[in-house]
């Protein structure tokens, strides 16, 4: 297909260069569909703001008051996208010599929110930290029983506690205060210190691990502090937490791959459904800010709206584009 005309007299002759030389370089429909009603709605936003009269006169600020206005309404995955299609325009009209700068790459790409990850729910809960003794009968082998007692301390603990799995990994024997059923956490090197309550399940566990840790204590490593040992006897690795859940989440019916951030994530919004208030879910979780420990509220939110939505014969909440009626 023959590029469109290299000297655009206008701005949306510019644009229309544009179509054509995505479709030159054989971009999909849909491609080149996104791309061009990114750059006409900077257009229009441009020219309501009379910011330009050509793409030449355009500028960082510009570019910039676009997105913060964008950011107001859409996803920041959508504004960065947005600033993607800007870049590539400014780019090729750089090559055809109608302006001098690329404005758009002035501006940083937005920072992209971290999502969290899909809830797991109290039975996909369950069903993954009673993996080991589900999966495992006792062993007469003291080795191979221990590291299943100590697999399913782990577990527990995770998602007892709600630790991350470098605190849960960093955790000496003397962190533990099973006669308060307390565990005493520390984020980082000089960190700060919290201590979180132990559930009834996470204790039996925890009590059950440390009558079982010296069968995996290495002579030559008798004082060993740490309370996860490997089967060295060292302290065990946040990779192989990942692989302990990674294996229990086999047969989980949630067809995803599960952290150990899940249990996490299952423990904050489980308490906060049982109608634990924020403020307490903060400290035991260690944010240092409320609104991190907010975005949990979002999941039961969002959890709430859809049962109401199912449910009520007024509701009448149309639900979003791409939403099935199981909220996929």
């Amino acid at each position: 297909m023959e590029q469109g005309p290299r000297a655009p007299k206008n701005m949306v002759e510019a644009v229309e260069g544009f179509r054509a030389y995505l479709e030159a370089r054989a971009h999909s429909p849909h491609t080149v569909s996104a791309y061009l009603r990114d750059v006409n709605r900077f257009l229009e936003f441009v020219l309501e703001q009379k910011r330009a009269s050509s793409w030449e006169q355009v500028d960082g600020a510009a570019v910039r008051a676009f997105l913060a206005r964008e950011l107001k309404g859409t996803k920041r995955s959508s504004a960065a996208r947005r600033l993607m299609s800007l870049r590539g325009f400014f780019d090729q009209l750089r090559e055809q010599g109608l302006v001098s700068a690329n404005p758009a790459r002035l501006v940083r790409t937005p920072r992209q929110d971290k999502p969290l990850p899909r809830r797991l729910s109290v039975d996909e809960a369950f069903h993954l930290v009673e993996g080991p003794s589900r999966r495992e009968p006792p062993s007469e082998d003291a080795k191979a029983e221990a590291a299943r007692l100590r697999d399913s301390a782990m577990l527990e603990l995770l998602y007892s506690s709600g630790l991350r799995v470098s605190e849960l990994t960093g955790l000496d024997v003397t962190h533990l205060r099973l006669d308060l059923g307390l565990v005493q956490v520390t984020k980082g090197k000089g960190g700060r210190e919290r201590l979180v309550p132990l559930g009834s399940k996470a204790d039996e566990a925890l009590n059950a691990w440390l009558r079982a840790r010296p069968a995996l204590l290495a002579p030559e490593r008798a004082e060993e502090p740490a309370l996860f040992l490997n089967r060295r006897g060292g302290r065990l690795t946040p990779r192989s937490v990942q692989r302990l859940v990674d294996g229990q989440a086999l047969d989980l019916s949630v067809g995803r791959k599960v952290s150990p951030h899940a249990l996490r994530h299952a423990m904050a919004t489980h308490l906060l459904e049982g109608g634990a208030d924020l403020r307490s879910v903060q400290e035991m979780l260690g944010h240092k800010s409320l609104s991190t420990t907010q975005k949990y509220t979002h999941l039961t939110v969002d959890k709430l709206l859809k049962v109401y939505d199912k449910a009520h014969p007024r509701a009448g909440r149309p639900q979003e584009e791409g939403e099935d009626e199981h909220g996929g």
